[in-house]
Formats: C-alpha cells, structure tokens, sequence
C-alpha cells in the first residue's frame, strides 16, 4: 500500500452537513501499510464506497473532537471495519484502535467500543507509538466547551500533520516544526473571521513561521462564506493564489471530494 491520503469530504460546519455542498467525510490516511480514518462526519461511509475505498482495511479510527462534521459516522466507520463481526458463539472479535476525546467517546455506544482493540484518550501533548511510528496530538484552541486535539504523524521519511478545527494562537506554528505535510481546516477566506476557526489572511504569518518551511500545504474543511450556500462565488482558488504568494510554502493544494493523492508528490 502506498502512502495516500485520500479527501472523503472537503466540506465543514453546519450548512455542508445539511446541503452536501462539499461532503463531510473526512479523510482516509494510508501510511506504512495501515489504513486511519480521520474525523468520519456525515456521509463518510457513503463517500468511502462512492470513491471505491474499501473500509475494512481501516485500523485507526480519529475523532478529534465532538462537533457532528468531525464524528457523526465514527460509529459506522468502526462497525464497517468488521468483514466478521463475532465467532459463531457471539463471541466479538477486536479490531482497531480510536484516538478521540473524552465527551466525544461518551457518545459511542458501549456495543460499538467493544468492537475495539484499543480505545486512547488523546489530549494535546500525548504521544502514541504505533508500529514505530510516532503519532502525537498536537494543540488546538477551538470551542470553550468542547476538548479537541490535531494530529501529527512522525513517519521514518516525513512528517504530516492535520490541523483540525482550531484558531491561531502563541505556538500554533512551532508545533508543527520539521512538518513536511500540513492539512490546515481553513474555513473562510481573506479576513472573514470566525472566533473559533481559522481564515486565510490570520493564518498566513503563523504559516510562515514553522521552521522549515513545510513541502506542501492542504487546505480544506471549507466553510459555507468559503465555497458554499452563503457564498457567492468559491473563493478557493483564490485563497490558494494569495497562499503562494504570501508564504514560503512550495507546494498549496486545495482539497477536493474524492482527491487521492500521492505522499511522494507531495514531499
């Protein structure tokens, strides 16, 4: 299995969960022969076979926090990872681990956590050795009330990280040192804020100071003043224009429904 990453929804927030504009799949990380699944919002199932992937190869699931578009599917996800769920004496059999919070786990059926190896309480800071490889919750500053974490893989050749939901704050960048790969949640365009998200034109001096520079940026999780029901163009292109030429980043990609690309083309 090569190394990919595969985008089952480019889409985020409440208006693409309700119209589908850009789906709310979230994405399917291959890497050194396993299969992650990572914030399965609504329709993650459905993308996955619409993209002709195949769920039971899954072995990590990721739910980075408890909003509907980062965790709707999860239960469905795990449950479709099983060709065979239980021997002929009921007997379940385990697979897989869940990396999520403490409120979005309480949402999980105890039938779906059974269906699990592993369940990790992850929380910004936490390392998890997988298979060699360091897999570390990185820190986001999203709801008040809701706990969250971003992802950063530590593979032999490269790095990559997925931002989740976050606003930029003091070491937002230093996290993400010695990043080849980034995939940023960016929800609107130019200076449109929002107080618990991020936007174009405030992320791009933080972009500018992880050291070095990363290999490739994707941007993604696209709001509805983005691409969407509110708004009235896509303004992505655009963002990715102004992206280029406001950072020192190579490579700006901006993800599409059923993208499949390839981790060497982007190192």
């Amino acid at each position: 299995m090569e190394d990919e990453l595969i985008i089952l929804g480019s889409g985020g927030g409440r208006h693409h969960i309700r119209t589908q504009h850009r789906a709310t799949g979230g994405y399917l990380y291959k890497f050194n022969g396993t299969q992650a699944h990572i914030d399965p919002g609504p329709g993650a199932l459905v993308r996955i076979n619409q993209y002709k992937e195949d769920p039971t190869k899954t072995d990590l699931f990721f739910a980075t926090h408890v909003h509907i578009d980062h965790f709707n599917d999860l239960s469905a996800i795990i449950e479709s990872s099983h060709e065979i769920l239980h021997d002929r004496n009921y007997n379940y059999f385990k697979k897989g681990i869940l990396f999520t919070t403490e409120d979005a786990k309480r949402f999980i059926s105890d039938y779906h956590l059974n269906m699990l190896e592993k369940i990790v309480i992850f929380t910004p800071g936490d390392i998890f050795n997988y298979k060699g490889i360091e897999i570390i919750a990185t820190k986001v500053i999203h709801s008040p009330n809701v706990a969250g974490f971003g992802i950063r893989f530590n593979l032999m050749n490269y790095s990559l990280a997925f931002s989740s939901d976050t606003m930029v704050f003091d070491g937002f960048s230093e996290q993400f040192n010695g990043v080849n790969i980034l995939i940023l949640n960016l929800l609107r365009p130019d200076s449109i804020t929002c107080k618990r998200h991020l936007c174009t034109d405030e992320v791009i001096p933080y972009l500018n100071k992880i050291n070095p520079p990363l290999d490739s940026l994707i941007i993604t999780h696209f709001g509805s003043y983005m691409d969407g029901p509110r708004s009235k163009k896509n303004h992505v292109p655009s963002q990715v224009e102004k992206l280029k030429k406001f950072t020192k980043i190579k490579n700006i990609i901006a993800a599409q429904d059923g993208m499949k690309i390839k981790i060497t083309d982007l190192l």
